[in-house]
């Protein structure tokens, strides 16, 4: 038997329970206090075990994320706008000669050249402020 006080309570509770046996009620309670003391117990695993289970752990296969490249909803007032001012360069311009004038991105950029000189028009659209 244990040489300190026993919870009287508590090993009733654990008989009820657990539907033991008042010496296995001790036996529980015992082992528990090993356990919160951090004695070594006879469940507890080998140091072969031990490192089996760390080097398992070590190369557990994680799921990587598959690169789906997620499909942007197009912002047609941007296209629009990209496309007009492509057409203004090409065809109303007068103040330059406007040469190889391409849209690039269709939703933000027009590529051209003036005077052998390359350029690169770049619509972004602001965001609303926040309040």
């Amino acid at each position: 038997m244990m040489a300190q006080k026993v919870d009287e309570k508590r090993v009733t509770e654990l008989m009820k329970q657990l539907d033991c046996s008042r010496e296995e009620a001790l036996d529980i309670i015992l082992y528990d206090e090993e356990v919160e003391d951090g004695k070594s117990t006879e469940y507890d695993l080998t140091p072969e075990q031990q490192a089996n289970v760390k080097e398992m752990n070590r190369k557990v296969d994680h799921k990587k994320g598959a690169n789906t490249k997620r499909e942007r909803k197009p912002n047609e007032l941007k296209e629009a706008i990209v496309a007009e001012i492509a057409d203004l360069l090409t065809n109303e311009a007068q103040g330059q000669v406007y040469e190889e004038v391409s849209i690039t991105n269709k939703n933000r950029m027009i590529a051209f050249a003036v005077n052998g000189k390359k350029f690169e028009l770049t619509l972004v659209e602001k965001r609303a402020p926040k309040n």
